[in-house]
């Protein structure tokens, strides 16, 4: 059996459920339910910022790694930067009796 994918929430449904719009260019858009629908046509919002959806819950995960990825790295210069000055003041002080 077909198997449509909703372009908004990213669901997978029977290609007999839901609603299939086909515009005049030619392209064929399917929604899963009305919920949908409105959402991406008559409220135009976007679907990464709408918690419900796969889109947002991809790009979070992006945004998770990225920002992870940014602080172990901070964290790896604020280790190299604090010996560095460890043993900056260290021979300071054997310098100085």
């Amino acid at each position: 059996m077909p198997v449509a994918k909703c372009v908004f929430c990213g669901c997978e449904q029977d290609d007999y459920l839901g609603t299939y719009l086909i515009r005049n260019e030619g392209s064929v858009v399917y929604y899963c339910s009305s919920k949908c629908r409105k959402n991406h046509i008559k409220l135009g919002r976007d679907k990464r910022k709408m918690k419900w959806t796969e889109a947002f819950r991809d790009s979070r995960v992006k945004r998770i790694a990225t920002e992870k990825k940014a602080h172990e790295k901070a964290k790896v210069e604020n280790k190299v930067e604090q010996k560095a000055e460890h043993i900056k003041t260290g021979k300071n002080q054997r310098n100085n009796p």
